[in-house]
């Protein structure tokens, strides 16, 4: 993971980049951007690019990932959370925040991504740019600056949570059932 300098890119392509450096060659990662939601194989990250198994795709449009952590046992290392200047403090920083206030919570938390659903994780980890997420044996990535909206689970749909994962439903095509 190398030093990012913010001048060069913003608070939260930089750190999804040192995510997808920590991917590269981990078979079966969906990266969601904006229009679409790609399995991959990650080849090589470079000057904010992710060359993958299926095309090239701009750091800067990635907007989430996905993965099985038997994929990746040891967990994905983030930067740690530090304050940020200019549309960083008024964007990336109050998200990544509040997301930190609630690592250990089921939340369900909408991002800008091709689906009209949010998704169900615990939140297990929060660094600069990133909240982690798990439900199940699934990761899921997001960058603090897609993150449209954190939604805390009730007691009530904590005890009934959708049958299947998160990841299951994206290969499958179909959104998560219903709370």
């Amino acid at each position: 993971m190398d030093v990012f300098d913010e001048f060069k890119c913003n608070c939260c392509v930089c750190p999804m980049q040192c995510v997808l450096e920590q991917l590269v060659g981990v078979g079966d990662v969906n990266i969601i951007t904006p229009t679409a939601n790609n399995s991959v194989i990650i080849n090589q990250v470079k000057d904010f690019i992710a060359f993958t198994s299926n095309g090239n795709i701009p750091i800067c449009q990635i907007t989430a990932t996905q993965f099985s952590q038997n994929l990746v046992p040891d967990g994905i290392k983030l930067k740690p959370i530090k304050k940020s200047k200019g549309e960083c403090a008024c964007c990336e920083n109050p998200i990544t925040n509040l997301a930190n206030s609630m690592i250990g919570e089921m939340v369900e938390i909408e991002f800008i991504s091709p689906f009209p659903f949010p998704f169900v994780d615990k939140i297990i980890d929060v660094g600069k740019g990133i909240v982690v997420g798990r439900f199940f044996n699934d990761i899921d990535i997001f960058s603090s600056c897609a993150i449209t909206r954190i939604i805390q689970q009730t007691q009530q749909q904590i005890n009934d949570p959708p049958l299947f994962s998160n990841f299951q439903q994206l290969k499958k095509g179909t959104p998560p059932p219903a709370n």
